[in-house]
């Protein structure tokens, strides 16, 4: 051994131990050793000293050999263990071998020891190769049965004289016989067709005698007979091996049915490709072409020895060569690339547009081997599709502009809004509008612009509808001939000259003015730019025609709105100043009142403010609640200024100033219900009101608010008859009548005015 040897010692007395190292030392057998004498002592030891052997006394004060060897063969049964004792028996010598020991040696013969350590080493040793070599072969034979089992391939071997000895699973999945029923029959007459035995009968004795024949070492394709009759292709491979010396043939077999039919359809897809009306090319993995269908020819233009072995860059237009290396990035990455819509160049030179699908190509290893590309001609489904947007793009800017026009409220809000519509949803990088001024210089002057740095643009045009050079333009002959005009390609068009520089900086190549014309005449231009030439065709000419009769009607809808709202505004004033003139009047005929009703009126408003009613109705209350005593211009003076209690009679002829009221306003056709408010405003909830005696929702919102106002301010306010009552007495009345007198919403809003501290009566 080369290296040093390990030998745990189980004894409990150290000179036996020492006595036993001696003996070994002497013998010259390099070793380190350990010694313990306790059970646990041991099972530590066995894991971590690991000995190559180990020598055990017998009989030990708390632990025995015995137990010991019961736990070395458990867990460490490939270290020798050899007893060591002072006494020991033939029947007990024995039982140790029988018991996994292998020796033992008496104390008081340790001249033995060493040569017994050596040969449990060397048995052990010897032991190790054994079952090394058992579990090889072992390994070896379940390998070849498990290779044999899971193989795809039928596995036959056939003696020499024609029986099979060996039939694996797979033979069994592909003729349909079991082990058992093909195990000892003659190969040829149970799997060969009938056409095949005689040249297998006439070859075999050759094989038999000398293991050679005509298929022997070869691979041949072949019919074969399925357990039911029917015939199917095989791939058979042939080789002849000894078994005893007697040669034998192994067949290795596959059913190829499956790659028949591959074949078959690989035909005729390669007769489909080449019949295809699209481009299908191959191509290796750096771009060069492989392969060319007669697609490919027709929508290229080129054959395919002009294309094989060539770039496809060559088919590339200059400004999109870095497309094919990208294409070649993603594909080299194991994506593919589906419906590429892009341009490609023909061999007469003409662009045209392709939706191009690839694919990588892969070979049997699962590398990247190649490009597959399938390409159509999409050049007039491309037109047809631009022609297509261009008229949603103008239907979609027509649309956004016929709403901006329903809600137009200004002038001048409208044009910008228009030249944003037509810029954002028609997608134009700017447009503007002009308005024509009948000036000295017929000067047509900017109103609306919208786009990125478009009042930059439009400060420096200068344009003007005079018949000059500046007016030549599409915008100044719009003015002038009432017609849409249009520059395809400001580039080109001599009349531009003036603002090409200009327009192409900004990035602007076609043009179209439109007339908004009225039947007072054109009265300005939307112009429109585009980013690209020839732009604006006849059908979208068509439809910006419509969209400028539109904005030139909104125009004139605008402004005519514009006046009447100025008018209806002139007579809202002059209502307001009548009503408050004869409120005004009212007041006149009672010193002590005088203000009353505007103190109601503001008061009123306010709680129907805090009650959440709409601006207009809020005015109505004001308009009511500012007028709601008119009636008592027919009740006499001296029984308003009275300041003494009034008898029933007097009485009576207050109470009249509701109805007169009412029966003076009726007929005067208010945006309001004035002339029920000022009817129904001392009416009470629960009937106790005057002059009707309505209750609840009879009596209309207005004038319950009115009500409540109207108390208030009077408890708060002087009256010939008594003093002011002040504020904490008004709430509190009201507060007593809430839900029954009075309404409580109207109630509650009024409280929340006034307790607050930021409304004063």
């Amino acid at each position: 051994m080369t290296d040093e040897l390990k030998i745990l010692m189980l004894e409990d007395d150290p000179v036996d131990a020492e006595l036993a190292t001696r003996a070994l030392n002497k013998a010259g057998i390099a070793f380190s050793s350990m010694r313990v004498d306790t059970r646990d002592a041991f099972v530590a030891a066995l894991v971590e000293f690991r000995p190559d052997i180990i020598l055990a006394d017998y009989h030990l004060p708390t632990f025995d050999g015995m137990a010991a060897l019961v736990i070395a063969v458990e867990q460490t049964p490939d270290v020798p263990f050899i007893f060591v004792s002072g006494a020991m028996g033939e029947e007990f010598a024995i039982e140790t071998l029988h018991q996994g020991a292998a020796d033992y040696v008496i104390k008081d013969r340790l001249g033995k020891l060493a040569p017994a350590v050596s040969r449990a080493l060397q048995e052990a040793r010897e032991r190790r190769l054994r079952h090394r070599a058992e579990a090889e072969l072992a390994a070896s034979e379940e390998r070849f049965r498990k290779v044999a089992a899971s193989a795809q391939d039928g596995l036959i071997i056939v003696d020499q004289d024609g029986l099979i000895t060996y039939w694996n699973p797979a033979a069994e999945k592909i003729f349909g016989y079991t082990s058992g029923e093909t195990l000892g029959q003659p190969l040829h007459e149970l799997l060969a067709p009938a056409r095949y035995h005689d040249a297998f009968r006439a070859g075999w004795g050759h094989f038999r005698a000398t293991g050679q024949g005509a298929v022997i070492g070869h691979t041949l394709e072949m019919s074969a007979l399925h357990k039911d009759g029917e015939e199917f292709p095989v791939e058979l491979s042939i080789s002849s091996v000894t078994i005893n010396g007697r040669w034998h043939a192994t067949g290795i077999l596959r059913d190829i049915s499956e790659r028949r039919r591959a074949e078959a359809v690989r035909r005729e897809l390669a007769a489909i490709v080449e019949s295809s009306e699209d481009a299908i090319i191959g191509a290796a993995i750096d771009g060069r072409i492989t392969s060319w269908n007669n697609g490919a020819a027709k929508i290229y233009g080129y054959s395919a020895t002009e294309t094989i072995g060539q770039s496809a860059k060559m088919l590339v237009p200059e400004e999109r060569q870095h497309e094919i290396d990208d294409l070649i990035d993603i594909l080299g990455s194991g994506r593919s690339v589906a419906q590429h819509e892009t341009s490609r160049r023909r061999k007469d030179g003409r662009l045209i547009d392709v939706s191009v699908s690839l694919s990588p190509i892969r070979d049997t290893s699962g590398t990247i081997s190649g490009i597959s590309t399938i390409a159509r001609d999409i050049t007039e489904l491309k037109a047809a599709e631009r022609a297509l947007q261009r008229s949603n793009r103008f239907l979609r800017t027509l649309s956004r502009c016929n709403e901006t026009l329903v809600h137009a409220t200004d002038e001048f809000g409208l044009l910008d809004d228009m030249c944003r519509v037509v810029v954002e949803a028609g997608g134009f990088p700017m447009a503007w509008v002009g308005y024509v001024v009948n000036d000295p210089g017929q000067t047509i002057r900017p109103m609306a612009q919208f786009g990125e740095r478009a009042a930059e643009y439009v400060a420096t045009l200068n344009k003007t509808w005079a018949d000059s050079e500046r007016g030549q333009g599409p915008t100044g002959r719009a003015v002038r001939t009432g017609q849409v005009q249009m520059a395809k390609d400001i580039a080109t068009d001599a009349t531009y000259a003036p603002w090409r520089a200009r327009a192409l900086e900004f990035g602007y190549r076609s043009s179209v003015a439109l007339p908004l014309a009225t039947d007072k005449g054109v009265i300005g231009t939307l112009n429109i730019y585009a980013a690209e030439i020839d732009v604006f065709a006849e059908e979208e000419i068509a439809l910006l025609a419509e969209l400028a009769a539109d904005l030139a009607f909104g125009i004139v809808t605008v402004r005519t709105r514009a006046k009447q709202l100025e008018s209806a505004r002139t007579l809202a004033k002059a209502l307001e100043n009548t009503i408050q003139a004869i409120a005004t009047t009212i007041e006149t005929r009672d010193p002590y009142t005088a203000g009353h009703q505007q103190r109601v009126s503001r008061l009123a408003a306010a709680i129907a403010r805090e009650m959440g009613l709409d601006e207009a109705r809020v005015t109505g209350v004001q308009r009511g609640a500012e007028i709601h005593d008119i009636g008592k211009i027919y009740v006499p003076a001296e029984i308003l200024n009275r300041p003494g209690k009034l008898s029933d009679i007097e009485f009576s002829m207050i109470k009249t100033h509701p109805q007169v009221g009412y029966d003076i306003i009726k007929e005067i056709d208010f945006p309001w219900p004035i002339a029920e408010m000022i009817l129904q405003h001392h009416e009470r909830l629960d009937g106790s009101g005057y002059p009707h005696g309505l209750t609840g929702n009879a009596i209309s919102l207005e004038a319950k608010i009115i009500a409540v106002a109207d108390v208030v301010e009077a408890m708060m306010n002087h009256r010939p008859y008594r003093a002011a009552l002040g504020l904490d007495s008004a709430l509190e009345a009201i507060d007593r009548g809430s839900g029954r007198l009075f309404d409580a919403a109207a109630v509650a809003a009024c409280t929340r005015l006034l307790g607050s501290g930021d409304f004063v009566v």
